[in-house]
């Protein structure tokens, strides 16, 4: 059995699937931050902009792959000691 695979909902090479199956990307969800960003702004007396939400958005996209990292990189290590074993 082959443990180094990555199950089938971590296929990287289709994001369109990966979208569909991680209901917090999707256009819905980003309209609701935009809508919670500018309420957010407006109570700083601060004008909300396009380019202020992005940064937001980036943040937040990096703090996520950091964790996605964290999590390949332990189950590379815990999996890597483990060799392909013949039977």
């Amino acid at each position: 059995m082959d443990t180094n695979r990555f199950k089938a909902s971590h296929d990287f090479s289709n994001l369109q699937k990966n979208l569909n199956n991680n209901p917090g990307y999707n256009a819905e969800s980003y309209s609701q931050q935009v809508k919670d960003y500018i309420h957010d702004m407006k109570s700083r007396n601060q004008e909300a902009t396009k380019q202020g939400f992005m940064t937001q958005a980036q943040k937040s996209v990096k703090e996520v792959w950091t964790e996605i990292q964290e999590i390949a990189s332990e189950a590379w290590e815990k999996n890597n000691d483990r060799s392909y074993e013949k039977k």
